[in-house]
């Protein structure tokens, strides 16, 4: 039963991100769905964790609480000049992550960032060709989108070493990556130029990295 209350959250899930997309593409000015679907996402990404997991004591695990955090960020970047707020709550959630990525594995020095530093010298070069064209624009948020973008650099980096001690590593890795690209196409939208469906984008990479984190900590039955 707990694990068919799961599905049935995923498959809802499903709906709601399938509704949030559509109308990114087809916005409707008279019926602004999207206030509803957005806050809806991770919430029940969080009810699928619980239902899903076999320790689902206690519910406010580190990770549903990073998960929480991510939900406040989404809220708060709905409103009008709450960009900031918004960014820190995704910031300590990106803190939490590294912190549960690190502590997963049993010798987090020895892993496959470690092994591989060619990965360390690729992320660096991704976030220069992001940062550069935008940086004379972001006046005073140049320190805190400097901050924020050496943390999920760490927080990536934390999610791919991962790979080859922990089970389903390579989707959370997969998920850091992508929800490092979102967070690049927000920062390019926002400090940049816009261009065409970029709020279906950032949703899209968004959406399907919170899910491919989620989906890859889940405890193999």
């Amino acid at each position: 039963m707990k694990n068919l209350n799961a599905q049935r959250i995923l498959i809802l899930f499903g709906i709601i991100s399938a509704l949030e997309l559509f109308f990114l593409i087809f916005p409707s000015e008279n019926f602004p769905i999207r206030y509803f679907t957005k806050p809806l996402l991770l919430p029940l990404l969080i009810l699928y964790d619980y239902q899903n997991q076999q320790d689902r004591k206690p519910f406010f695990s580190t990770f549903r609480i990073a998960l929480a955090f991510a939900w406040l960020g989404d809220v708060l970047l709905m409103l009008p000049n709450a960009f900031v707020p918004g960014l820190l709550a995704f910031l300590m959630m990106q803190i939490l992550y590294i912190r549960i990525f690190w502590q997963d594995c049993a010798t987090p020095r020895k892993g496959f960032v470690f092994c591989h530093l060619w990965i360390m010298l690729l992320l660096v070069g991704y976030h220069l060709m992001i940062m550069l064209p935008v940086w004379p624009y972001l006046g005073t948020m140049q320190i805190p989108v400097l901050v924020y973008s050496i943390v999920i650099s760490i927080m990536v980096l934390a999610a791919i070493n991962r790979i080859g001690e922990m089970p389903n590593a390579l989707k959370v890795a997969v998920g850091a990556v992508l929800f490092m690209v979102s967070d690049s196409l927000i920062a390019i939208t926002k400090f940049g130029s816009d261009f065409a469906y970029s709020g279906f984008c950032v949703m899209l990479t968004y959406i399907v990295a919170q899910y491919l984190i989620v989906k890859g900590r889940e405890i193999p039955k």
